[in-house]
């Protein structure tokens, strides 16, 4: 769905996060890892696509701090914080530079974290600076390279991705620029900035939402 590669659901503690997601949705959640060089923690959840959903908190045992660790510190509820779509590397320098003119800086980090099966993954992700005025609106970029992408090693999960909505008050722009970064999703005129993600599970329709 619109080259989306997954979502990433963010709050400030990974078990409270972990359990709000589990008591909403009915979908237990896979092992994650460690983000060494981030000092953050994640644990996924399959759907029914290739998007998959990562949520994510700091982890107490690290000591490294980053823009994205800041950012989510802050969260107390849990959010869509980012969209992550699948590119390519040779074309991250030119999404940059869209990213730049547009007064958001952004930089490109190889990164990697150790599965549970002992594997470690390795990518590249092209990231806004995560309190960018344009927020959840600033899609981060994946590379995965040579890894394993996580959707074929996850547990399948009753959770089906139905709907992405995106809504605000300067569409126009926002437009503009994902199709110069090359995001196709759809952003409608609002009052109120807003990007949900529809969920259909065991128990019903759920919707995450943005701050």
């Amino acid at each position: 769905m619109y080259n989306i590669d997954h979502f990433m659901i963010a709050a400030n503690d990974l078990d409270t996060l972990e359990h709000h997601f589990t008591q909403l949705t009915g979908v237990p959640v896979a092992p994650g890892g460690s983000h060494p060089d981030l000092g953050t923690r994640n644990v996924l959840i399959a759907t029914t696509s290739q998007a998959y959903l990562e949520l994510i908190a700091p982890d107490p045992a690290l000591e490294a701090r980053s823009d994205l660790l800041e950012s989510i510190e802050v969260i107390k509820q849990p959010v869509v914080h980012r969209v992550i779509v699948l590119g390519s590397l040779e074309r991250f320098p030119a999404i940059v530079r869209a990213y730049e003119r547009s007064g958001v800086p952004a930089v490109v980090r190889p990164l990697s974290r150790a599965t549970t099966s002992g594997e470690v993954l390795r990518w590249h992700l092209l990231m806004p600076a995560a309190r960018s005025p344009l927020g959840v609106f600033a899609p981060l970029f994946i590379d995965w390279g040579a890894a394993t992408h996580p959707s074929r090693s996850l547990p399948s999960a009753p959770c089906t991705l139905t709907r992405v909505h995106a809504r605000h008050p300067q569409s126009a722009h926002i437009q503009a620029l994902w199709q110069e970064i090359g995001f196709g999703l759809p952003v409608e005129q609002a009052d109120d900035a807003e990007l949900s993600v529809e969920l259909d599970t065991p128990r019903g329709r759920v919707v995450l939402r943005s701050a």
